[in-house]
């Protein structure tokens, strides 16, 4: 199942500005589960936390619980201000002039009414380290926001691309777009590869466009893009983002909620076993330079220790630091 991306949301976010701003809020139900419908002036909003948010014509039987009950209450016939995404991340707040209501996309998600920056209530309280969830505590967002400039190191280049505001297909895309195999370490990349990559990455954002993939006439999928994966699917260009995506989501087959959470969590497992793969890559790499290098490294540490600066710089144009009892050489 296609679960929205950083950039998507992005997208969404000002698809829905344009209609929505300076509307008022109407009412919130909730459709079972973690999923919402907000009534905004004469607009369904459909959130299905850590999964999808776009407007809707599908109108699925829906009921009140505590939580909308309390949201109906502060936000009666509240003002939309704006609609923004909070740190470029899957974080949307709908903002209005009696309160902001924060949707998490991440993870199983959540949703958070905030006033005066504290939360009065929430789809569920959490707790972290460095964050709660909690009626009367501060809101933070997570710190670990996704990072707004490409910086390669040398685990696998889709590693560094996923800290990126795009998500993974356009990632890969990027990636496929200029034939670089995603696990190729990051340092390897010349400098100009690296920027044909931000080049890339930058067009995928600027040209951002719905798109709708079919096969024998069933949508199999949306982006904002045409990806590489499904060209030799039928495509169509939805007029909006939230058209393709609540079409999507409306014929989607019914799946099982455990296999659903089974395979997310094999997902997550191989993207960090290929993380892992990178690192030991990395690892191995160093420790065979070392070993390769190693009498000429136990020389320089003689040398350092028998405080022959001269014969170190000259011999391996090295340096010593006694203050920070280190040493810099060329192997």
């Amino acid at each position: 199942m296609h679960k929205m991306s950083n950039l998507e949301y992005s997208f969404i976010v000002r698809e829905l500005s344009i209609v929505l701003n300076g509307k008022h809020f109407g009412r919130i139900r909730k459709i079972g589960g973690g999923t919402y419908r907000m009534k905004i002036a004469g607009y369904e909003i459909l959130c299905e936390l850590g999964v999808r948010i776009h407007s809707t014509k599908y109108i699925e039987p829906a009921e009140s619980d505590k939580f909308t009950e309390k949201v109906e209450k502060e936000l009666d016939n509240a003002r939309l201000s704006e609609i923004r995404q909070i740190n470029n991340d899957r974080i949307v707040s709908f903002v209005f002039d009696k309160g902001e209501l924060i949707f998490e996309m991440f993870g199983e998600g959540n949703a958070i009414l905030v006033k005066g920056g504290n939360a009065v209530c929430a789809h569920k309280y959490e707790s972290w380290s460095d964050r709660e969830i909690k009626a009367g505590a501060p809101y933070k967002p997570p710190k670990t926001a996704p990072m707004d400039a490409l910086e390669v190191t040398d685990k696998y280049i889709i590693v560094s691309l996923m800290k990126l505001p795009l998500g993974k297909d356009y990632a890969l895309e990027a990636l496929s777009r200029l034939k670089i195999d995603e696990k190729t370490p990051g340092n390897s990349l010349s400098g100009n590869q690296i920027m044909k990559l931000e080049q890339e990455i930058a067009r995928l954002q600027a040209e951002a466009k719905p798109v709708a993939f079919f096969e024998n006439g069933k949508m199999l999928d949306f982006a904002l893009a045409r990806i590489s994966k499904y060209s030799k699917l039928e495509t169509a260009e939805p007029g909006t983002l939230s058209e393709a995506a609540d079409e999507y989501y409306a014929h989607l087959e019914k799946t099982n909620p455990k296999l659903d959470k089974l395979k997310e969590r094999l997902e997550k497992q191989a993207e960090r076993l290929s993380e892992l793969q990178g690192e030991e890559k990395a690892d191995k790499e160093k420790g065979d330079f070392i070993y390769a290098n190693f009498q000429k490294a136990e020389e320089i540490i003689a040398l350092a220790k028998s405080d022959k600066a001269q014969e170190l710089e000259k011999k391996y144009s090295g340096k010593m630091d006694k203050k920070e009892k280190s040493v810099e050489a060329d192997l």
